[in-house]
């Protein structure tokens, strides 16, 4: 790769291979090195340096350096197109492990807790970017709200972006405030569905949500793979008795197609006990990719895909690849209609009836082809929210 040019999204190191791990073996842990394929650290700069009048500088706050690496695809992708938009980026972001976010991303980044710290990077730049993902959500905790709202108060005095978020559920009367609270900070709103744009309506948010779509619909895969041989299952903790049903369902079509199987591990912390549960039923082998890119050039060699997180199927839309999506929230729903994909409920599920639809996407010849072409349109869309967030910096 020449000096200065990008790598496309996808392109890494052939030599950094992805994890691979047999059922019964201990995921890997996600350490802080770089290693072979990732961008060197630009130098940091003084907060108040003297800088080129062209140079945006933009902070990003998220859930960030957590393992997740759903999260990090969608930090990869805004990073691409922020970069694309302004020419000469620099950026930072607010992270619950700034040493992890610098080494895979490649970019400075401030502990999210340390208030001193993000209010620094905040007054020094020229504008901050809130998102992508679920931020606004009384699901996982109903600290999360809280927490980004205060996130949001700490940049007060700089124009803020909400970044092709998803909203919701939001189930409790504080978290609707906080989030409506929250959102009247900023100077623009972008959300990643339009289900998001009408909890916001809903809630009475002064600036109208502008409906853009996920970030990672608009990474562009250096390679396309055709005729996978492979079924992919990335499965994710929650709660029910449907672990049998995905194994059972993925098994039979694997056997019938002489397919081999793989499970997709998108975030080890939470989730590694039951990909290797449900590994372990179909006697596949277990992935735990190190960095988003890794992710995807696992999915690009996958036939079809079976799975729970939501960015696991963004990326292999992006890579051509159709998928099944198994809806335990609303946005896995959101984004398996918008690209036309079949998904069924978590919640009741029959293996009878997933196998049916894996088999009809499988028997689909032309199935990977139309949705390459439903994301084509997808890609500026994704890009919209950077070149807002860009126009707001420099006029800042």
């Amino acid at each position: 790769m020449e000096d200065g040019q990008r790598p496309r999204a996808g392109e890494r190191a052939r030599s950094d291979p992805v994890r691979r791990c047999g059922v019964g073996s201990t995921p890997p842990r996600a350490g802080p090195g770089p290693g072979p394929g990732v961008a060197p650290r630009p130098p940091r700069r003084r907060p108040h340096a003297a800088r080129d009048s062209l140079t945006v500088r933009v902070a990003i706050l998220g859930y960030y350096g957590s393992g997740n690496l759903g999260d990090e695809a969608v930090l990869w992708a805004m990073l691409e197109h922020l970069r694309e938009a302004s020419g000469d980026l620099e950026a930072c972001v607010v992270s619950a492990d700034p040493t992890r976010t610098e080494a895979v991303h490649g970019v400075p980044a401030v502990r999210r807790t340390d208030a001193f710290a993000v209010r620094r990077r905040f007054r020094a730049c020229d504008v901050v970017c809130s998102g992508g993902g679920s931020l606004f959500q009384d699901v996982t905790s109903w600290r999360t709200p809280l927490f980004y709202a205060w996130l949001h108060e700490l940049a007060a005095g700089r124009p803020l972006v909400v970044y092709a978020q998803g909203v919701g559920p939001l189930r409790r009367p504080l978290s609707r405030w906080v989030t409506r609270r929250a959102m009247d900070r900023a100077a623009r709103v972008t959300v990643r569905d339009p289900e998001s744009a009408e909890t916001l309506q809903q809630l009475g948010v002064r600036n109208p949500p502008e409906v853009v779509c996920d970030p990672t619909l608009g990474l562009v895969p250096d390679r396309v793979v055709a005729g996978g041989q492979a079924l992919v299952a990335c499965v994710r903790a929650w709660p029910g008795a449907w672990q049998e049903a995905v194994a059972r369902a993925v098994g039979d079509v694997a056997r019938e197609r002489g397919l081999a199987v793989h499970v997709l591990c998108m975030h080890p912390e939470l989730d590694a006990p039951v990909s290797v549960e449900v590994a372990r039923a179909l006697g596949a082998e277990v992935l735990f990719p190190r960095r988003p890119q890794e992710a995807l050039d696992a999915l690009q060699e996958a036939r079809a895909v079976v799975g729970m997180r939501l960015h696991a199927l963004a990326l292999a839309a992006t890579a051509g690849v159709p998928f099944v999506g198994l809806s335990y929230d609303p946005k896995v729903r959101s984004l398996a209609r918008a690209l036309d994909q079949p998904y069924l409920d978590l919640s009741g599920l029959r293996s009878e009836l997933l196998g049916q639809a894996v088999r009809h996407v499988l028997d689909d010849a032309s199935a990977a082809e139309r949705l390459r072409r439903k994301v084509q349109p997808l890609r500026g869309l994704a890009r919209e929210p950077a070149r807002i967030a860009v126009e707001l910096g420099r006029s800042a």
